[in-house]
């Protein structure tokens, strides 16, 4: 079975990826978190509200990728990044001898990052601006493709409280090798 892979790219200055990218995974897992749920509405930015899944492991897991994907950002001192969400189904594989499961992935969520850096204080309001802007067209394209592409989803045939697990994953675009290496090896003073 093909996953479905959804790709969006966010342009945003760096003070507000971090609520932006938080909007977007919260709002991609409050609708495909098939556990009971308690909903929890955060607001980002002064005026975007979004919901999330009120569970600690959740908002733990989406804050400490977000918390590296920022990491990221700054040790490589790269302006591009991405992270990604994905869910998958365990289905039981069968081998000559013995039984294991596996995990398949049935949906992927890529967001691409090119973060700026203002060089004003009123590019910073035009940066604010852009920000909301984007955040709001994130949020409503997730709904938007959650409610279009539902075929693609596993029949639940599981007990547990959230029958596909989901993995977040943070990777810089470019520029992670030749960083290492720079910084690796120590500035000759001149001569």
């Amino acid at each position: 079975m093909d996953h479905r892979v959804v790709t969006q790219t966010l342009d945003l200055e760096r003070r507000f990826i971090e609520p932006v990218v938080k909007a977007v995974l919260h709002t991609i897992l409050f609708h495909r978190y098939f556990g009971n749920v308690s909903p929890r509405d955060t607001c980002i930015l002064g005026s975007i509200q979004y919901t999330s899944v009120d569970n600690t492991d959740v908002q733990r897991q989406v804050d400490e990728r977000v918390d590296e994907l920022m990491q990221s950002l700054a040790l490589t001192g790269d302006s591009k990044s991405q992270i990604s969400l994905y869910f998958t189904e365990t289905k039981p594989r069968r081998a000559w001898f013995s039984k294991s499961e596996e995990e398949i992935c049935w949906e992927e969520w890529i967001i691409h990052i090119n973060c700026t850096v203002s060089k004003s204080p009123t590019e910073v309001g035009q940066l604010q601006a852009s920000a909301e802007d984007q955040a709001k067209r994130a949020i409503f394209r997730v709904i938007q493709e959650m409610d279009k592409h539902k075929d693609h989803i596993p029949l639940i045939a599981s007990k547990q409280s959230n029958p596909f697990p989901y993995h977040i994953s943070v990777a810089p675009t470019s520029g992670l090798w030749s960083s290492m290496i720079k910084r690796a090896i120590p500035a000759r003073a001149p001569k």
